[in-house]
């Protein structure tokens, strides 16, 4: 087990802590880009009348969702929670739903520690598996 940085740590710990509005924050995303301003395009380039005028406002909105990055980003972060919250045991999901899923969290890793039946240091050490899980499927 390699030691995480603090930075790390505590990035990680948000993710974990954002991923029950994560597909709100991905629905909301997707009303941006779908919903946003678009300047008028003038389609009479080169005058006279076309018969077969392509619309590719459909197109140009599919390409737009699938390349943009703070949604592709948020649907990684949800599918990454999700697997390792999926892989762990139960303890373990115990305490990351405890510590940091829970909306108002009332525990403390000794409290947790005594909710699971486990020593605070062995709580310490399976939160940070699961972060380093997580990180490891993030690739940070």
């Amino acid at each position: 087990m390699t030691k995480l940085k603090k930075a790390l740590f505590d990035y990680i710990a948000e993710i974990i802590s954002d991923y029950p509005q994560t597909n709100q924050y991905i629905k909301e995303r997707e009303d941006e880009l779908t919903n946003q301003f678009q300047e008028f395009r003038d389609e009479n380039v080169g005058g006279g009348r076309a018969q077969y005028k392509n619309n590719t406002g459909v197109q140009d909105m599919a390409i737009t969702l699938a390349i943009d990055k703070r949604l592709n980003t948020l649907r990684r972060h949800a599918k990454a929670v999700e697997q390792c919250l999926n892989e762990c045991d139960s303890d373990t999901k115990a305490i990351i739903e405890e510590l940091y899923i829970k909306q108002h969290p009332t525990l403390n890793v000794y409290g947790v520690a005594e909710k699971v039946n486990l020593s605070a240091s062995q709580v310490k050490r399976r939160r940070l598996k699961f972060f380093e899980h997580l990180s490891n499927k993030l690739g940070l």
